[in-house]
């Protein structure tokens, strides 16, 4: 089946042809494409896209999460070899309106940041070009530059997602945050640059025994799709982040500076593992499913104010670098270093606002103190 529909203002910013299966979800794409005054072709049998479809005509093609990864790169091969400047963008149906509209930057919540303002903050000169090259570089500097930390979760203050409030906090002000404030600026980044970015969510395994009860997904992670290619990117995984981006297509374990890591099928998620102590160790499961911010707000909500959150309980900050892993869990500092040597160090209320400021790059606000005491008193199990 092949639909055309155009522009309701008359105005084509970027034609767009859609590629899909079902016919009842193209209809509803290409309707959503519609109201947005975009101008969209679309068609549920890629096989003859390319020969049905001049893609000198295109600015943009979306092709659906059903259409097989081997077809998806023919076509991208065969689509570019028509036209060089044309845009691939890899959609699933819930948000594939959403994913177009921000591809050609026209969404009406395109994601702001100022980018030379966080260019600054993690002390990045290099290219915006969305490459692998690129994400790999902006993923080790951030998180060299900005540590995982819940302090305000400690203090009772909750934590803001809304973008002034984590560019305020996060760039401005050069705190850090948790997961759900480092990936939506990693996201929101990202997204300015070109790349082609979906928030996920996943459910925290790390350190649970086995027959623990099933958990909330309270864990905000990054998809990010290049030359048709999955991305895992995570900013915002404590001491256990992944250092680079990781293919999340393969079942293949992959080396990065600090870690080992593998991304396997479990049931109708992934699950995201670190070789550990001799074995591999869950850290997350992960719902492919793209999340909304509204999914990142309840879940950011129960994540500040549970009381069985681990932020409520504990001072937990983190920070990746390339020459070692810094963790701090209550008075436990601990360095892992990329040749498996661990340190470990138990701190004193002065030493911790010392390891704040010195190891984690935080400057250490006088309604901390109460924290600090806090966990100062009694050793905390080993990060």
């Amino acid at each position: 089946m092949s639909i055309d529909t155009q522009s309701r203002h008359g105005e084509i910013t970027s034609h767009i042809l859609v590629i899909g299966r079902s016919e009842a979800v193209l209809e509803t794409v290409l309707q959503g494409l519609s109201d947005l005054g975009l101008t969209a072709d679309g068609t549920t049998e890629p096989e003859g896209a390319v020969s049905a479809f001049d893609a000198r005509s295109f600015g943009l093609v979306a092709i659906g999460g059903g259409i097989e990864r081997p077809l998806r790169e023919a076509l991208g091969t065969a689509f570019r070899a028509q036209n060089p400047d044309i845009r691939l963008v890899d959609v699933s149906a819930p948000t594939a309106v959403r994913q177009i509209a921000e591809a050609l930057g026209g969404g009406r919540d395109r994601p702001f940041v100022d980018l030379d303002a966080y260019r600054a903050r993690i002390g990045y000169d290099g290219p915006d070009t969305p490459t692998i090259d690129t994400l790999r570089d902006l993923h080790e500097r951030h998180l060299d530059s900005i540590a995982f930390e819940a302090v305000d979760v400690l203090l009772g203050r909750g934590v803001d997602l809304a973008e002034e409030a984590i560019d305020a906090k996060l760039i401005a002000g050069r705190r850090g945050g948790y997961c759900f404030e480092q990936n939506s600026l990693f996201k929101r980044v990202l997204a300015r640059m070109g790349f082609v970015v979906e928030g996920l969510a996943a459910r925290v395994l790390w350190m649970a025994p086995p027959d623990a009860p099933v958990a909330p997904r309270t864990h905000m992670a990054l998809r990010v799709t290049l030359d048709g290619r999955p991305w895992l990117v995570d900013v915002g995984f404590g001491s256990s982040v992944p250092p680079a981006p990781l293919r999340m297509d393969t079942e293949e374990p992959q080396r990065t500076l600090h870690d080992t890591y593998r991304i396997i099928p479990f049931g109708p998620a992934l699950l995201a593992q670190v070789w550990r102590n001799g074995g591999w160790r869950a850290m997350y499961e992960l719902s492919p499913d793209p999340c909304q911010p509204a999914d990142y707000e309840l879940a950011n909500w129960y994540t500040s104010t549970h009381p069985n959150s681990p932020f409520r309980r504990s001072l937990t900050v983190a920070r990746t670098r390339p020459e070692a892993r810094h963790a701090l869990l209550d008075n436990r500092l601990t360095l892992r270093r990329p040749d498996g040597t661990v340190e470990q160090h138990v701190l004193d209320a002065a030493g911790l606002e010392r390891a704040l400021e010195e190891v984690f790059d935080l400057a250490v606000e006088p309604s901390w103190r109460e924290v600090i005491e806090r966990a100062a008193m009694e050793p905390s199990p080993a990060v």
